[in-house]
């Protein structure tokens, strides 16, 4: 049985990984986030600091596609650019 404690500390890790763009973590911390659904996580009594780090990382996500996007945006206004000279 899994704790809220691990899940926490899994979601503080992907942040801070995702903050850096450090791929070979992400990569570790995917397996390990793999690992985790199969076990039953016992989280009854302080899920509230969990929930606060799971939607911390759900904006980190969202302002990383958006930014993402952002920058498939520019590129291709620059390539259409270039091929117009």
């Amino acid at each position: 049985m899994g704790t809220c404690q691990a899940v926490a500390d899994l979601l503080d890790e992907t942040i801070d990984a995702l903050a850096v763009m450090d791929l070979d973590r992400l990569q570790v911390l995917e397996e390990r986030s793999a690992a985790l659904c199969g076990i039953k996580i016992n989280c009854d009594k302080n899920i509230h600091p969990v929930l606060m780090k799971k939607r911390v990382l759900e904006l980190v996500l969202q302002s990383s596609a958006e930014n993402l996007n952002a920058i498939d945006r520019l590129r291709d206004r620059n390539v259409r650019s270039q091929w117009a000279r």
